[in-house]
């Protein structure tokens, strides 16, 4: 993506109009700096009370805990000088974004020469369903073609179920599954935990309130 200037939310591509023409009506894509990451605040937000709203299975922790460390974490990554985030425009304002981690190879899964996973795709809520999360998916999928890179990886939230239909769609399939679970609240018959019936020691779920959105690095629907 060496002809995506990063400079002026209207930017578009200079040298490939072609792909641009694919963006949907009135929207640009470019690379975002590290210091425009203030800039996503909203859409992580965004993203967290749509996995709150569809019952994430994973206890989630209040918005104001979760963005300092997501922050922290998107610009350790784009300091690595091999990471890069996306942004989408629309009017001046910045509709969705994706986060890509360039990483050395993984010991276990045969990736090639990186292993590179999507950490993160939102889309602010009025823009779903009319392209953005597609294009800047396609944008994504260029920029890492043209670092001779092939394949990458993709977290779902298992109640997600938007997400993942979008990402089958495009080729990918399931290949580890991340479980979750209380040593507390596990059944007695398959050792250790308390006998069935007994509640005592059992924690209680706190209530939250729907502003006080989770930390998680599933993606919402595109």
């Amino acid at each position: 993506m060496t002809d995506l200037p990063a400079a002026g939310p209207n930017a578009t591509r200079t040298a490939s109009t072609n792909d641009a023409a694919r963006w949907p009506s009135g929207v640009a894509i470019r690379l975002l700096r590290a210091d425009e990451i203030e800039l996503v605040q909203g859409l992580w937000r965004e993203l967290l009370v749509h996995l709150d709203e569809l019952g994430s299975a994973v206890p989630l922790v209040p918005h104001e805990q979760s963005w300092p460390r997501r922050r922290a974490a998107y610009e350790e990554l784009l300091a690595d000088g091999r990471s890069f985030a996306l942004g989408a425009w629309r009017d001046e304002g910045l509709i969705g974004y994706a986060m890509v981690h360039v990483a050395e190879p993984d010991p276990v899964w045969a990736t090639g020469a990186t292993f590179v996973e999507l950490s993160t795709l939102s889309v602010t809520r009025r823009e779903r369903g009319a392209g953005v999360g597609t294009a800047l998916l396609d944008e994504v999928e260029r920029e890492l073609t043209g670092r001779g890179i092939d394949q990458y990886v993709i977290g779902v939230d298992s109640v997600n179920e938007g997400a993942k239909r979008f990402y089958e769609g495009r080729g990918f399939r399931v290949g580890f599954h991340l479980l979750h679970g209380h040593i507390s609240e596990r059944p007695a018959a398959a050792g250790g935990g308390r006998a069935a019936g007994d509640t005592a020691g059992r924690a209680e779920v706190p209530q939250r309130d729907i502003a006080e959105t989770p930390d998680t690095a599933m993606h919402g629907e595109p």
